[in-house]
């Protein structure tokens, strides 16, 4: 069978740096080996809109066409699936992914014949051979599909659990690469803390806990894109990058044995690091490691379930910087606490100079404690199923707060903005590469990108 895989580019009018999909990678490579012809259509790096993306669509003739769906993309679904029933009568249709997970039903609504809800990889090739052959549906775990007679039918059972070393290697050549800034790998998936903004792969997906693959197995990975994709550049896109300072500790003595010359960026908790890490993280590669530090408020941090202090954070960075690795930090305004709390941030920010400030709004994602009970923290959602609403950058108005109006939001962000500079930050709408410290805020056009410029084709940073 030909399989188009679809992942729709995000409603946002930021501008972000630009990673491939891992989570179709997977899927595209078990039904590759499964002997079906799959293609990949990634539409943030092919630049399509709905029309073009349709047209690549037709191009290649799929047998079934399926969509990762979350919710910052979501939005754009339905006009896609509408289009594709236009354009490709009868094609069926299958979705699967974090938001889809959460609202299988709508889904259906919108036009798609079969949602899975889970991990998809052990179930995938009898869901799109089902479709393709126009089979029943009833013996696949972890779907939701509409029949006929019964209407939208939703499987209690979740799809057996699948970890990464049970899983084949993604296979790279899927995707275009030469669009891509850089190689990405997953290490881990999920992870084991519930802060009260997150909606994690654990929550959502997993059917339990975490995983984590094996440090040679992420060698062995890593081998490949440096051989067989001529690769430089790696991110490692686990929630927190091998969990464990022991794993990593590991991962580090290995990567020096098999004399890889990689650089590559990890995602970590500031409690994690210490300095005999940092430094066996720095000759092993690292050149940046990202921090979810959320706040400079003890309380706010507290409120979150967090469970990091703002010790831990001014250790965690100096620790970084100290091993010459650069920093960046994700900090969220409009957590629930007082406006004197949301300054703390901007104190912090100063005292511990982070080279990259990475500063978001608060926004009650689907799946978190904000979203099912957002009254019981201050927050409004007039319309929970406004979805536009749920991406980053810009301030609309279907999303407020008890403690903190929007004029009071804005002039948050112009101080810290005036702070900031006034330090020598740069904003990263005009930020050179090469520039020391760049921050960005939800009202800047541009994200900061974890590699300035180049593509995995040429290697170039």
């Amino acid at each position: 069978m030909r399989i188009f895989l679809v992942m729709p580019k995000s409603l946002s009018p930021k501008q972000t740096y630009r990673e491939y999909p891992l989570g179709l990678g997977y899927l595209g490579t078990v039904l590759a080996q499964a002997g079906h012809e799959v293609a990949i259509h990634d539409q943030l790096v092919e630049g399509t809109n709905t029309v073009g993306l349709v047209a690549a669509a037709e191009a290649f003739g799929p047998d079934v066409v399926g969509f990762s769906v979350i919710t910052p993309n979501y939005p754009n679904v339905p006009g896609i699936i509408q289009l594709l029933r236009e354009r490709i009568p009868g094609t069926p249709i299958m979705a699967g992914g974090v938001h889809a997970s959460l609202f299988p039903a709508d889904l259906i609504r919108d036009g798609a014949d079969a949602v899975l809800v889970g991990e998809a990889e052990s179930v995938i090739v009898a869901l799109a051979e089902a479709l393709a052959q126009r089979q029943s549906l009833s013996h696949i775990p972890g779907l939701t599909y509409l029949d006929p007679e019964r209407g939208i039918v939703q499987s209690n059972a979740r799809p057996a659990a699948t970890t990464p070393e049970h899983l084949p290697m993604v296979d790279r050549s899927l995707f275009n690469l030469p669009r891509y800034q850089h190689h990405s790998l997953l290490a881990s998936r999920g992870c084991p803390y519930k802060c009260t903004f997150c909606c994690n792969y654990s929550g959502t997906i997993l059917s339990k806990g975490l995983s984590v693959q094996p440090y040679q197995r992420v060698i062995d990975e890593l081998l490949e894109i440096q051989n067989r994709f001529s690769g430089k550049e790696v991110f490692f896109a686990d929630d927190i990058f091998l969990v464990k300072r022991s794993n990593i500790l590991q991962f580090c003595d290995a990567y020096k044995d098999a004399r890889l010359a990689l650089n590559w960026v990890g995602q970590m908790r500031v409690d994690t690091v210490t300095d005999e890490l940092t430094a066996k993280m720095a000759e092993a590669g690292c050149k940046r490691i990202y921090f979810g530090v959320e706040s400079g408020s003890e309380a706010i941090l507290e409120r979150t379930r967090k469970r990091v202090t703002v010790n831990n954070i001014r250790q965690g960075i100096s620790a970084t910087k100290r091993a010459g690795i650069r920093v960046k930090t994700g900090w969220i305004f409009g957590l629930p606490g007082t406006l004197e709390e949301q300054r703390m941030s901007i104190d912090l920010m100063l005292e511990t100079r982070p080279n990259d400030i990475s500063i978001h709004q608060l926004i009650p994602f689907p799946g978190t404690e904000y979203y099912n009970n957002p009254s019981a923290h201050g927050i409004r959602i007039k319309d929970p199923k406004d979805f536009a609403s749920f991406c980053y950058g810009g301030l609309g108005d279907n999303i407020t707060f008890d403690y903190m109006s929007r004029e009071q939001y804005r002039d948050l962000i112009a101080e810290t903005v005036n702070r900031l500079e006034a330090a020598g930050y740069v904003s990263s709408d005009v930020a050179q590469p090469g520039a020391e410290f760049v921050y960005t805020t939800p009202l800047s056009s541009h994200s900061i990108r974890v590699f300035n410029s180049g593509s995995v084709s040429t290697g170039e940073v």
